[in-house]
């Protein structure tokens, strides 16, 4: 049973998080042969000023 967690700066669409889940199925089933009922997967929205990359917040201009 995959388990794929998907953390993500910022908000994405409803619709964008249905397309990316329908499309990290689809992978798992065609290179991985797991049945697409048995394929979980969460998202995870993180607010920019609480991600840093190379020491400086996201929400910083």
């Amino acid at each position: 049973m995959p388990y794929v967690s998907v953390k993500l700066a910022g908000n994405i669409s409803r619709e964008k998080k249905q397309k990316i889940a329908e499309e990290i199925t689809a992978t798992l089933e065609r290179h991985a042969h797991k049945p697409p009922e048995y394929t979980y997967i969460t998202f995870e929205e993180v607010a920019l000023e609480d991600w840093a990359i190379a020491g400086k917040l996201l929400d910083e201009s």
